[in-house]
């Protein structure tokens, strides 16, 4: 299976489609936000015509000889799972922390997206399979829900090759966003002390980190850890620095342990597992691509940036708008106040959506610099 159509051609007709609802506002989505499989390294080193058959305890001598060599069996799983998406693989393979060898995946601005773990005698299943880990963290996600047709075919294709090489998912986030703040966090509070999210009638740990009504944004978490799932309620557009954003965040982690495995289908319909989890959260019905999301992340650090630039520049900049005499006076002066460099969160994803972001039309800039 080279590529996107053949991965998802073998699938039933049943596991093809990925559910994609909004509701009619658009202000409710809901996405896979952190992922992590171990996979048989060898079956996916044969998918790519790395090795074959016949080498496979000469060719785990070889990954575990040194940094190099392990650095292009790992090429070769990355080119497998994640060819295409605008990744890339770190020039240099360090220390694992149970596998011997850990190459990061990067974002062409080199910031740490994932990593593949391989080689070591720590990684093999009680079967034998020897295996790898991949992982993706939150921004790493963005990159495959983005990707040609969205969340459906990439995270299927996705599913698809994990199947083939006996994948397992070890950890995977299902993030879903209320962007106008119709479900605070106070009413997750009140969930829980009514005993909606008890599980056999055994009420889970919960804790509430709090901002003191700081504007930084407070964070609700329900079940602890280290367990097999927690559900964190976080006021996500105050902490993305616009302390007046209602957007919240229901974020659950869920992760295997020996007693329980992970369904490879949670990549199909992460929606569908996150109400199965915690049915209290019977409005979020709908599964969309990150689009509103991304418009709303970009409106949280465009509303920082401009309060940032009031605060320290705010008197200045109003003595250069009223004693400039004409708009072309106005231009000059502050283009010998700009620099030919652009702000590091000035990312791919604030210039897509630049123009059109609701803070930069007129009758929000009052807000904007409140």
């Amino acid at each position: 299976m080279a590529d996107g159509a053949a991965a998802t051609a073998g699938l039933p007709a049943s596991n093809r489609g990925v559910s994609e609802f909004s509701n009619p506002e658009g202000t409710l989505t809901v996405g896979i936000d952190w992922f992590s499989a171990s996979i048989d390294l060898f079956v996916a080193l044969r998918e790519t015509g790395f090795l074959d058959r016949d080498t496979q305890d000469e060719s785990r001598e070889w990954i575990d000889a040194c940094g190099d060599n392990a650095r292009i069996a790992a090429l070769h799983v990355f080119t497998w799972f994640f060819g295409g998406l605008g990744l890339e693989l770190d020039d240099v393979a360090g220390g694992g922390r149970f596998y011997k060898w850990r190459v990061k995946i990067i974002d062409p601005e080199k910031k740490f997206v994932g990593m593949i773990e391989l080689g070591g005698d720590n990684c093999q299943r009680v079967d034998g399979t020897i295996t790898a880990r991949i992982e993706l963290s939150g921004e790493g996600c963005k990159y495959v829900s983005a990707a040609r047709c969205g969340h459906a075919q990439r995270w299927l294709e996705l599913r698809a090759k994990l199947e083939s090489c006996a994948g397992r998912i070890t950890r995977l986030d299902v993030c879903a966003d209320d962007l106008l703040g119709k479900y605070p966090l106070r009413l997750a509070q009140k969930w829980y002390d009514e005993g909606q999210f008890d599980q056999r009638g055994q009420r889970p740990k919960a804790r509430l980190v709090d901002d003191y009504d700081s504007g930084d944004g407070k964070t609700f978490y329900v079940g602890g850890k280290a367990s097999e799932k927690q559900l964190r309620v976080y006021e996500k557009g105050r902490e993305q620095g616009d302390k007046n954003s209602p957007w919240v965040r229901y974020e659950a982690q869920f992760r295997a342990s020996n007693r329980k495995e992970l369904p490879l289908d949670l990549l199909r319909d992460p929606a569908a597992y996150l109400l199965g989890a915690y049915p209290v959260l019977r409005f979020l019905r709908c599964v969309s691509t990150r689009m509103e999301v991304t418009k709303a992340a970009v409106a949280a650090t465009l509303q920082s940036a401009f309060r940032n630039l009031r605060r320290q520049y705010g008197a200045t900049l109003n003595v250069i708008t009223k004693f400039c005499p004409d708009t072309e006076s106005l231009r000059a002066v502050m283009e010998t106040c700009t620099s030919p460099t652009l702000p590091k969160w000035f990312n791919g994803n604030v210039a897509a959506h630049w123009a059109d972001t609701s803070v930069l039309q007129p009758p929000n800039l009052k807000g904007v610099y409140a």
